[in-house]
């Protein structure tokens, strides 16, 4: 028996206005266009709109300046992307990488150097997000208890590790010249983000793997029954999240040349806002690296220019918790659009 698909159906008629325009294709076409690209268009009005209220907004030294602070969030960001692919939540990103950046400072304080701190600090961040992939698939916790759980685990292991004290001996030379060194006009940390989103774009975007990821996210059920092993794939998103916040904690510990054992959770509100703005960039209603990339130059754009008009530092917590609530709405209403195919 013959099913018929989507590709196989007729078109309808468009209605021919009298210049022969086909008037409801375009206006789709323009609906599909502002979903798609409206974000970018509220970037480039907020460049525009800080450049013209204050002239060390376009400056190479601020520009550089927000490019390697956001090369963290861009990872952080790619991190819990990769559960939100497939249907899940990672809330352990944000006390992970305050645990691994302490780790790599308390190897180094006790005389490591960079060939184990920097291996140890990644692999242990997959360890971390194998273990989230385990305990919500063989184990059968919700993802929203199971992370959290690790996280606050993880938390308690920070303090301990540190001593509630910032360690900042014997970091190695080679961790902050990662961090904070720069290779042509740009900082190396930025030139490692952007080769991570050539990468991760192809895999989501060119292979079975990145195919099955969407397609478990789309319909577990379903794809489990077109053969897929969904608990797998699911195992290594989260397994992936974690690597990326590994390689994240080696920058962040880079650039500040020390750890924090505070450090950590407040970056899980960008990375989630950035994600969900990534929803109606690019590939409407999917979350997706491009659209990614260019929420996090959003929230980094708006609050660097608001920080340069001179708001107080309260302002950042209230712009990025409002950034995320708008965020999920948007993509809300972009996963039903693309469910009913307006």
């Amino acid at each position: 028996m013959t099913i018929e698909t989507e590709s196989t159906l007729p078109e309808p008629e468009p209605t021919v206005s009298s210049t022969g325009e086909s008037r409801p294709s375009l206006w789709r076409a323009v609906l599909a266009g502002g979903r798609s690209f409206g974000t970018v268009a509220i970037l480039i009005v907020l460049i525009v709109v800080f450049a013209l209220s204050t002239d060390a907004f376009l400056t190479l030294r601020n520009v550089q300046n927000v490019l390697i602070v956001q090369t963290i969030t861009a990872l952080m960001t790619f991190g819990v992307m990769f559960p939100l692919i497939v249907g899940e939540f990672d809330l352990s990103v944000g006390y992970l990488i305050g645990f691994l950046a302490v780790l790599g400072a308390f190897l180094a304080g006790h005389g490591q150097g960079a060939l184990v701190v920097i291996p140890a600090m990644i692999l242990l961040g997959g360890v971390v997000g194998l273990i989230n992939g385990l305990l919500t698939q063989k184990v059968g916790i919700s993802s929203f208890i199971a992370t959290l759980g690790v996280g606050i685990v993880l938390q308690g292991f920070t303090q301990g590790a540190s001593g509630g004290k910032v360690l900042f001996n014997g970091i190695p030379s080679v961790v902050t010249k990662i961090g904070g060194g720069y290779a042509g006009p740009l900082a190396i940390s930025v030139w490692i983000a952007i080769g991570f989103a050539i990468v991760l774009f192809y895999v989501l975007e060119q292979t079975p793997l990145g195919r099955s990821w969407y397609a478990v996210g789309g319909s577990e059920r379903v794809s489990f029954l077109a053969g897929l092993r969904t608990a797998r794939l699911k195992i290594a998103a989260f397994t992936v999240s974690g690597l990326m916040v590994g390689v994240a904690s080696v920058l962040a510990l880079g650039q500040s040349g020390s750890a924090n054992p505070g450090f950590g959770p407040d970056l899980l509100l960008p990375a989630y806002a950035a994600a969900f703005l990534g929803v109606t960039t690019y590939r409407a209603g999917r979350y997706n690296v491009i659209g990614s990339v260019v929420g996090i130059l959003l929230l980094a754009v708006g609050f660097n220019g608001l920080s340069l008009l001179g708001v107080p530092f309260w302002v950042q917590p209230i712009f990025n918790g409002g950034v995320l609530l708008v965020a999920v709405i948007v993509a809300r209403a972009e996963a039903r659009k693309v469910k009913v195919g307006t």
